[in-house]
């Protein structure tokens, strides 16, 4: 195997160096430990750099979970929920806040009064994703927080396109946080 290795990244003229894990298919178990079996080949060869390619692009394939927050916060039970979920499943946690603003304009067509107010829920956004990223980091999930401006059904397919592997959303029904109701939280699966 090492002697494969070495041949598919020697440093021959006009080889290409590059390792190329793009695939959005679903990959087998089998396949994935393959891929780790590769890196620590190459690592133990003396390609530790591209031992840490392999090992970086397969982590960036991890499937994610969607958490779609109220307004510019996430509640405790769905934090709870989120974190748990995704740890139990190995997956990374993309956490969304939407802006929905006058008119559901995009950002990039605000006036100046708009950006000033969507700058304003971006900072009260980050302040609202604190809990649920020092969870994250506690349980040892990966995590990364984006805010958008509209309504959450457009700001869903707009980051459906943007980042790959979603495959479940998370969110909470305004209704839900009443005081005395049912604190469920609505999942959806986005694979087909």
């Amino acid at each position: 195997m090492i002697k494969r290795l070495k041949g598919r990244f020697s440093k021959g003229k006009g080889r290409d160096k590059t390792v190329q894990v793009t695939s959005r298919k679903r990959v087998s178990v089998a396949k994935r430990l393959e891929r780790y079996a590769e890196a620590a080949a190459l690592a133990q060869a003396g390609a530790q750099d591209l031992a840490q390619e392999i090992i970086r692009r397969e982590i960036q394939q991890r499937p994610k979970i969607l958490v779609i927050g109220h307004e510019d916060g996430f509640s405790r039970p769905l934090v709870d929920y989120a974190v748990a979920f995704a740890k139990r499943m190995a997956y990374e946690i993309v956490a969304l806040n939407c802006a929905v603003m006058g008119g559901g304009a995009p950002a990039a067509g605000f006036n100046s009064r708009q950006s000033e107010l969507f700058q304003e829920f971006q900072r009260k956004a980050a302040k609202g994703v604190e809990f649920l990223a020092r969870r994250a980091v506690e349980e040892g999930v990966p995590l990364q927080h984006v805010v958008k401006a509209g309504p959450p059904d457009r700001c869903l397919r707009e980051l459906e396109q943007e980042v790959s592997r979603l495959v479940f959303v998370l969110t909470e029904k305004e209704a839900t946080l009443q005081v005395g109701m049912d604190r469920s939280i609505p999942v959806f699966c986005l694979e087909k």
